[in-house]
């Protein structure tokens, strides 16, 4: 079982950059400290940054700040095709510090960019997102290098497109201890949220009162305490369905569930459906291609398959360009 939503992020072929294409289902509430630009090829789906819900479709470009709380989320009543495979491109914020010294300090305002911008810019930037992800996965001779040309580019369009603070040093400072306690309230409900669990006891591990507390769930999550202990029970009952050997009792003791009404309450209250009907969606989905999965709600392609999704987006969204 996956104990701790910080995504601690490895790079596989260039320094500071990671690019992947997802099909995801569910992405659970998590953080990371890399900035995160995220170009939809099929499907639709939910942004959700702290409390605000983005809902994104085909051809939709979204940004999510570095240390920046947020998850993704499908429709489960929907069928498998419809949700949605994400081209994901991951910048860390060391990638051009010596010459963007800023870019460690900058948050920017916008996370649906594709709702902040006119098209013809839009499509600018999903050109070039197009471009370092084809050289990223066809790993030609000189693919390093023809990665980074257009990831510069798409760092100066961001600058001189996107709204931006940058902060200062005591300000930095003082986020990175706000994340830091966010990031230790996440580990320790992902341990423990299939026993009992309660705000007090955080609070007290963190010398903060229950009112403050619950002021950093309903800030960061737009959830109540409560809510967001159901929200994982949920996810990890989601996580086991993947498992045909377990029944839906055992699921929904191991999740947390006291009662298995409490984990059939919440299935129809989040997805419209009992948990039975949505262990068969999930079943269905787990018949899409053979590529590697991440538990029962997301895959990762294979170089090959990520390939043949940007190929076939960029035929039908740029039919005269040649990426």
């Amino acid at each position: 079982m996956e104990k701790v939503s910080i995504e601690l992020v490895r790079y596989d072929k260039i320094k500071h950059l990671k690019f992947f294409v997802n099909r995801i289902s569910l992405a659970p509430n998590h953080i990371h400290n890399e900035i995160e630009l995220g170009l939809v090829l099929s499907g639709n789906g939910t942004v959700i940054v702290k409390q605000t819900k983005h809902d994104i479709k085909k051809g939709d470009i979204f940004l999510i700040n570095s240390n920046e709380v947020h998850a993704i989320r499908n429709d489960f009543s929907s069928t498998p095709d419809q949700h949605p495979i994400i081209l994901i491109i991951q910048i860390s914020n060391h990638f051009l510090r010596e010459y963007i010294p800023s870019v460690r300090t900058t948050v920017f305002d916008t996370c649906k960019i594709s709702d902040s911008l006119p098209k013809e810019k839009c499509d600018v930037l999903s050109k070039l997102m197009l471009e370092a992800c084809a050289t990223y996965f066809g790993q030609g001779p000189s693919f390093r290098l023809e990665t980074i040309i257009p990831m510069t580019k798409i760092l100066g369009f961001l600058y001189r497109e996107i709204p931006y603070e940058i902060i200062t040093e005591s300000q930095k400072k003082r986020k990175k201890e706000r994340d830091l306690q966010i990031e230790r309230i996440i580990s320790y409900i992902d341990a423990n949220f299939e026993s009992q669990i309660r705000l007090a006891d955080i609070a007290e591990m963190e010398g903060i009162t229950v009112t403050y507390l619950s002021h950093i769930f309903t800030s960061n999550f737009g959830v109540t305490f409560q809510e967001y202990v159901n929200i994982k029970r949920f996810e990890e009952c989601l996580r086991l369905m993947g498992n045909s050997k377990k029944t839906l009792l055992e699921i929904s003791y191991e999740s947390g569930f006291s009662d298995p009404k409490y984990m059939n309450k919440m299935f129809l209250k989040r997805v419209g459906m009992t948990p039975k009907e949505c262990r068969a969606k999930i079943a269905t989905l787990s018949t899409l291609g053979n590529e590697p999965k991440i538990g029962a709600t997301e895959r990762i392609y294979n170089t090959n398959m990520a390939l043949d999704f940007i190929k076939k987006f960029a035929k039908e969204f740029y039919p005269e360009e040649k990426i």
